[in-house]
């Protein structure tokens, strides 16, 4: 754990335009805005996830608030032992937590650090690189979509330097579309790093590249699968160790999604009378674009084309044991040009 004891660049007013909290976001570094009153007591909190989720559903100019955006019931505690804190933050999954005295005012903010697990590198890693990435227009038609750059960093790169810094070392790459353009942009912007690379000679679906990797003999009894255009902040150990401990043979990742109605919803109690439910907010666990697999599941499989929806299926018909894992709401898809302005806005403001 950290203590964050200079709390000055934390500590917002509820007035706060949505602009000016994108900006202090940014200054702050850590992910997370105080809002307080004119005493410094606790109002609400702004993490980056609050704020992802705004810009989705208000878009770019969305004109909000920071009263409007706050969680306005943050997880705190006025309690000083560490053994408290690190039970809080283990129960409600959290990454900040702010101490307050009795009467609610900020002293300072307490930051969750997890530790990288040497497991990690007994993982082998398959990225998925060989999409054409169709829905990104005609601007980005003839770049590969996994080397579009978002803030001067292509996405796949992005992805790499994720992994590399949780400790992985056995990374490859399955190409298809444009392969040469990849190879090129990763060997002159990470010429540290080696790769194997599969070439599809034809396309092999969403998965089918996996069943190549499983042919070299000195592929690790489990396997990270995950896509080349998303970004993400998560503990992947906690992913790894979950997926061991209960044993899965497929551990779907998948991520928080929320969007927020812009309409008040009319509910139909009966005939003569309604409910108004203003602006709703819709939550969803969906398909982050990470797996888990063993690699005996698949050496089980002689399958050479196949799409990851159907290999699921296929496998649980086939009573193996898929399970799924929250790897929370530090993520997005990068699939369209909308997407990508977005996420070039999140990665500025140091939100992902």
């Amino acid at each position: 754990m950290k203590e964050i004891n200079n709390i000055a660049d934390f500590l917002i007013s509820q007035d706060e335009s949505l602009e000016s909290v994108l900006g202090l976001m940014e200054k702050g570094g850590e992910r997370i805005l105080l809002v307080v009153d004119k005493e410094n007591r606790l109002l609400g909190t702004i993490t980056d996830g609050d704020i992802r989720r705004e810009l989705i559903s208000s878009g770019l100019k969305a004109s909000s608030n920071a009263q409007k955006i706050m969680n306005s019931s943050p997880y705190s505690s006025t309690n000083k032992d560490k053994r408290i804190w690190k039970k809080l933050f283990s129960v409600h999954d959290i990454e900040h937590l702010p101490i307050c005295n009795e009467d609610k005012t900020v002293e300072k903010i307490i930051r969750f650090t997890p530790e990288n697990n040497d497991i990690l590198k007994n993982v082998s890693v398959l990225i998925f690189a060989g999409g054409k990435g169709v829905r990104m227009g005609e601007k980005y038609s003839d770049i590969p979509k996994s080397i579009i750059e978002v803030d001067g960093k292509a996405l796949i790169q992005r992805v790499i330097e994720n992994l590399t810094s949780q400790g992985f070392s056995d990374i490859s790459i399955a190409l298809n579309h444009e392969s040469e353009k990849i190879v090129n942009y990763l060997d002159n912007n990470l010429p540290q790093h080696s790769f194997n690379y599969i070439f599809e000679k034809n396309p092999k679906g969403t998965a089918g590249s996996l069943f190549e990797l499983i042919k070299k003999k000195e592929v690790e009894d489990n396997i990270l699968a995950i896509n080349s255009d998303i970004l993400f902040e998560t503990n992947l150990t906690k992913f790894l160790e979950h997926h061991i401990e209960l044993t899965n043979d497929i551990t779907v990742g998948t991520a928080k999604y929320s969007y927020k109605l812009p309409y008040g919803v009319v509910n139909e109690n009966d005939s003569n009378n309604i409910s108004i439910e203003e602006k709703p907010i819709h939550k969803f666990n969906v398909l982050s674009g990470i797996y888990l697999f063993r690699k005996k599941l698949l050496s089980n499989f002689k399958i050479e084309k196949i799409d990851m929806d159907n290999l699921i299926d296929l496998s649980q018909n086939k009573e193996y044991l898929v399970g799924y894992y929250d790897i929370g709401s530090t993520w997005m898809d990068v699939g369209n040009e909308e997407a990508l302005e977005l996420a070039t806005k999140f990665v500025r403001s140091k939100l992902i």
